[in-house]
């Protein structure tokens, strides 16, 4: 291939494809003009191309299917579909097929020339990433995270060239494993860096709240709305938007999103001008988007605007051999392990974090370095308060078993209960007095009574810094 990209327009309208010849001459492009699926398959084997565009109807054959095979036999050929107006659901499914973004007719030369750059950079940038996964050397940490795991390392090489491009990113990952950690090192080790990081938790506001909290507002909007008031993608303007636990926002306002993501523009609440917005978005979920698509609970269209480069964060249990280098991370950076001198953890101590599960992941592994940091004395923390065995055994007493005595037995299945409802409640003692129809005194008494802690079933909760 030349150091021009080459790309194949394939359209049976000749006067679209003379539009698009004629636009894409004028820029650093090689092009070629096809009218046909077949004459496309045939100039797709004898030559190379950067990036397809892919009419949605060509001839009478399907355009989507066309993508598709394209995505099977070159993969390395990226498509953008273009689709008639009112036709947003093929675009949809070409998108499923492969493609990376939808042109709709009628379109502007701009429209069209931006999608097509930003295409080739999203292209260009996954062709660096893998260069880099296959250059991995040994290296340990990026931003602030730290790592000896092969799959966290190659985390850390797609952060990197993240970093360096404005491309939309999903981060995914169980609770606790820092997905706003990484989208804070692809802000602020990018070149967006100088303006704003606006993270929200979309889980935390109800949906009136949110759309408010979003978009801002003009005095007046509603009751209560006394002054004008910018919102949170307007405070992002120049810098980077992350949109925590995504998957909470309503299909309604998904759609009001869809639209800020296509045209980088707002209008507040009780307002009618349209805001210019320059902003990157990077969203993160602990959920499987995918199914709740199935589900009907998010938006196809919105899924795929938000997923352009997904990125997994491995859960703890699947890298164990990164325990020790982040408790020594944590022992560095803790003011009062500094003030104590401490800088070391005994065998006994080592071999209780790594025999453990962690299902709160790095949040929890925090939560219980900051206990024995509390708890040390001299330069070496000697034990470390996590439960015995598997995660599922956490704060589990003795088996309940017919063989017992009958107070003994409504002993264990009174702190089983009390277990099970502290798990269902993360450890909130008003709900779960609500829900055992007690007084919260009377809680409080009982979880003292059997050994148990609220606090430890607070762990997996949606607040703390391992996120």
């Amino acid at each position: 291939m030349g150091s021009e990209p080459r790309l194949l327009v394939v359209d049976d309208d000749a006067l679209i494809r003379d539009e698009l010849e004629g636009l894409f001459a004028s820029q650093p492009y090689e092009v070629d003009c096809v009218e046909s699926v077949g004459a496309a398959m045939e100039r797709l084997t004898a030559a190379e191309f950067s990036l397809a565009l892919v009419d949605v109807r060509i001839g009478g054959k399907d355009g989507i299917e066309l993508t598709q095979q394209i995505r099977e036999r070159w993969p390395e050929v990226d498509v953008i579909m273009i689709t008639g107006h009112g036709s947003i659901e093929n675009a949809v499914e070409a998108m499923r097929r492969g493609a990376v973004d939808y042109i709709t007719k009628p379109f502007q030369a701009e429209e069209i020339l931006m999608a097509t750059e930003k295409a080739l950079e999203r292209r260009q940038m996954l062709d660096e990433i893998e260069y880099l996964r296959r250059q991995l050397q040994d290296r340990y940490s990026f931003a602030n995270m730290v790592s000896r795991n092969p799959e966290m390392l190659e985390v850390f090489s797609t952060l990197e060239m993240l970093a360096r491009n404005d491309v939309t990113v999903l981060i995914t990952g169980e609770s606790g494993t820092g997905k706003e950690l990484a989208a804070r090192a692809i802000h602020y080790q990018g070149k967006r860096k100088a303006a704003r990081f606006v993270a929200i938790n979309c889980a935390a506001l109800p949906e009136n709240l949110l759309e408010s909290e979003l978009f801002g507002y003009e005095r007046g909007a509603f009751t209560g709305a006394v002054t004008d008031r910018v919102g949170k993608i307007e405070h992002a303007d120049g810098g980077t938007l992350f949109l925590d636990e995504v998957e909470t926002i309503s299909p309604a306002m998904q759609a009001k999103l869809l639209r800020v993501l296509e045209e980088r523009a707002i209008e507040r609440l009780g307002g009618n001008q349209r805001i210019e917005v320059d902003m990157r978005v990077v969203s993160a979920t602990n959920e499987d988007l995918e199914a709740l698509v199935r589900d009907g609970r998010m938006r196809e269209d919105f899924y795929y605007r938000i997923n352009v480069v997904p990125v997994h964060l491995p859960p703890l249990r699947e890298r164990v051999e990164d325990i020790s280098l982040l408790v020594s991370e944590f022992l560095r950076n803790n003011p009062l392990a500094r003030e104590k001198s401490l800088n070391r953890l005994s065998e006994k101590a080592l071999n209780q974090l790594v025999a453990y599960e962690w299902p709160g992941n790095i949040r929890e592994l925090s939560n219980v370095m900051e206990r024995a940091i509390l708890r040390a004395k001299g330069d070496t923390i000697r034990e470390v308060d996590v439960p015995t065995g598997k995660s599922g055994d956490r704060n589990a007493g003795p088996k309940l078993t017919y063989d017992m005595p009958l107070r003994e037995y409504i002993k264990g299945a009174e702190r089983e209960y009390l277990s099970r409802l502290l798990t269902k409640h993360q450890g909130s003692i008003s709900p779960c007095a609500k829900h055992a129809s007690v007084d919260q005194a009377t809680l409080h008494r009982k979880i003292k009574a059997h050994g148990l802690r609220a606090n430890d079933f607070r762990q997996n909760g949606r607040n703390g810094e391992g996120r």
